[in-house]
């Protein structure tokens, strides 16, 4: 399995670099293209380097990019048009990238067209046929986008995700459900606890990852930094490396991890110390989930849960009223 957003991001590089290179042609600058592209990739994907200030997503990544474009005229004296004419065209990759929409791409490029033209001052701009191709070459990578949004539908399996208390609006419970019709012959809780079971568990969560990635990634595309998912998790994975390494390989980058934490309870938690602490070195999150027959917690066991990126608490949690130091959510 790959890493979905990862690679998706990988790709977005690359495509941004590739336009950068058709359009300016002679006027491209390459070291200028890869920093504003940098630029460009952590406040679009990470929202890292904007000013929150801005409500319009679009505007917050055109900020970071004039500030860094600022700096390298004035504190790495790169070439001030060359720093221009790449800065103007991120205006128009807000369209390929799905930041902007609602226009049609060919209006988009023959805008572009027309700045080779007027601004950019390329000499062989008016007769080297970029509209046609340039936007074939955009719907291609603007389709392959779709196709992967598009590619884990699924009408065997559908994740249902919920707010896990309606007052917050951060923190959502996600859940694999099936969509299978069994023989009349079994019982509906014969059928759960066979999908429950520990191998199946582990198995689903081959399904579950990557369309809880896909979910993710288009609350990136659409600005969303905010929602976490808590997805299941299996700690048995902990005895099984090779197999746990193939399902991190589908979350193991920041922009995934940002977005989704693993939920566990106090039980498996307290088992399995040593993986959940060196998972959470590499960046993944873990939500912990309480119940009612918590033990009663000391003040060092208490400090221990600042690991957690959130406790869910049982409403008959013995030590609920002790969690007040962490981030917590009672159900």
């Amino acid at each position: 399995m790959n890493n979905i957003i990862e690679t998706h991001i990988s790709k977005t590089q690359k495509r941004l670099k590739r336009y950068c290179s058709i359009i300016l042609k002679s006027k491209y600058d390459r070291n200028v293209c890869e920093e504003l592209i940098q630029t460009y990739i952590d406040a679009r994907y990470y929202n890292f380097g904007v000013d929150d200030k801005i409500r319009v997503f679009y505007r917050r990544i055109y900020e970071a990019l004039k500030i860094r474009a600022n700096e390298l005229i004035k504190k790495e004296n790169e070439n001030e048009a060359n720093v221009e004419n790449t800065l103007m065209l991120f205006q128009y990759f807000f369209y390929f990238d799905f930041v902007r929409k609602n226009i049609e791409i060919s209006d988009v490029i023959k805008k572009i067209s027309e700045k080779r033209v007027n601004k950019f001052n390329l000499k062989s701009a008016e007769d080297d046929d970029f509209e046609n191709t340039f936007t074939k070459i955009v719907e291609t990578d603007m389709n392959e986008v779709n196709e992967i949004l598009n590619g884990y539908d699924s009408d065997e399996f559908e994740l249902e995700i919920n707010k896990i208390i309606p007052s917050n609006n951060t923190f959502y419970r996600a859940k694999l459900k099936y969509n299978f019709v069994f023989p009349n012959v079994f019982s509906k809780e014969a059928i759960e606890d066979t999908f429950n079971e520990d191998i199946v568990n582990e198995d689903k969560l081959f399904v579950e990852y990557p369309m809880i990635a896909i979910k993710a990634l288009k609350d990136i595309l659409d600005g969303n930094f905010t929602k976490t998912y808590v997805v299941d998790f299996s700690t048995d994975l902990f005895n099984k490396k090779k197999k746990l390494e193939q399902l991190l390989t589908i979350l193991d980058c920041q922009a995934s991890q940002d977005k989704i934490s693993f939920e566990i309870n106090y039980s498996n938690f307290c088992d399995n110390k040593d993986g959940v602490y060196e998972l959470t070195k590499r960046g993944f999150t873990f939500c912990l989930r309480t119940k009612n027959d918590m033990p009663k917690l000391t003040e060092d066991e208490l400090k221990i849960l600042n690991i957690f990126n959130c406790v869910i608490v049982d409403t008959y949690d013995i030590n609920k009223k002790k969690y007040k130091k962490l981030r917590t959510l009672e159900v």
